[in-house]
């Protein structure tokens, strides 16, 4: 079966420095595929281009792209036109900020609606309505007369989410979902998409850098590091045993309710580089504690290193 979403050898380029750098990756229909790494690798401008977004300094490319069957391609955002919010929707960071405050809830989600799917006011209104209380929203006909500022976050981002889901999207791009909800209200979203998910069909590209909410929804994992996708596998696989260590390091940091007590959560030494000055070699090898002098002079290729497991290591067989 042809993948959803399919994206060969990405690259994103501004001012002349590559953000993103040869990413390929593929979704089917009903899955979740994470993509993961801390803030700077370039995981949201990689949905950014896929879905023709990408700011106007940026220059898209791709070798080979296609969406539910047609060809797109992120140097030609138009092609996108016919397809975003009706094949392919997205949930933004800070959903608060992502609507619109001068118009009221309801408004808003039929507004999604109805550019996709035209049809009298009075249906659309059912559909919304019905649409807010699928998400989870108490007493959607009164959250409907509500504006943005007159509900808390989570509520905000379970609206975003209806919008998103109303026109029922293929593909579901969730840009760090639960960014700033409490505990609870971020287990309660991650439910929510997982439940549509599976009684929908729809695919989902989650974008995280919490590997902890990777460990509860995805099926595959793609490690980006520096613009790279460093390593990728199915979930379970990934988190039994890593093949890059920037992977190992990335799940060290997720707390342990068996660990002992009141002592700090390991941290990666430094910080991701930017575009511009990403080393020679291997681009995680200044902050690697495997890196010998080949990580540091030779870029590893991207390499099946078990069946179904991919990772860009020269020292994939001693990752522990």
């Amino acid at each position: 079966m042809s993948p959803l979403l399919a994206i060969e050898d990405l690259t994103v380029e501004i001012r002349g420095a590559p953000v993103v750098d040869g990413v390929s990756l593929s979704i089917a229909a009903g899955e979740t595929l994470a993509l993961v790494g801390e803030s700077g690798c370039g995981k949201s401008m990689t949905a950014m281009a896929i879905l023709g977004l990408a700011p106007e300094a940026a220059a898209p490319r791709a070798a080979r792209a296609t969406l539910d069957g047609h060809a797109i391609d992120p140097a030609r955002p138009d092609r996108m036109d016919g397809l975003r919010g009706r094949v392919v929707s997205t949930i933004f960071q800070e959903p608060v900020l992502s609507l619109d405050p001068t118009m009221r809830i309801g408004a808003q989600v039929m507004e999604a609606l109805r550019l996709h799917d035209p049809m009298p006011r009075a249906a659309a209104a059912e559909r919304v309505a019905a649409m807010l209380a699928d998400v989870g929203i108490p007493d959607p006909r009164l959250r409907m007369r509500q504006y943005p500022h007159e509900l808390s976050g989570g509520m905000c981002q379970r609206v975003m989410i209806a919008m998103a889901l109303i026109t029922r999207p293929r593909l579901l791009i969730a840009d760090e979902p639960t960014t700033a909800l409490d505990v609870t209200t971020q287990a309660q979203i991650l439910d929510l998409i997982a439940r549509l998910r599976d009684e929908t069909g729809t695919a989902v590209l989650l974008i995280t850098h919490d590997m902890g909410v990777v460990a509860e929804v995805a099926d595959r994992v793609a490690v980006m590091y520096a613009g790279r996708i460093v390593e990728q596998a199915p979930a379970a696989t990934l988190f039994a045993r890593q093949r890059h260590p920037y992977t190992a390091l990335l799940l060290r940091t997720i707390p342990r309710l068996d660990g002992p007590r009141k002592t700090a959560l390991p941290a990666i030494p430094g910080a991701v580089p930017a575009p511009a000055d990403w080393p020679q070699g291997c681009r995680f090898a200044p902050r690697c504690p495997l890196a010998i002098d080949t990580c540091r002079a030779e870029s590893p290729p991207f390499a099946e290193v078990a069946p179904g497991h991919a990772a860009a290591c020269w020292r994939s067989e001693e990752v522990t």
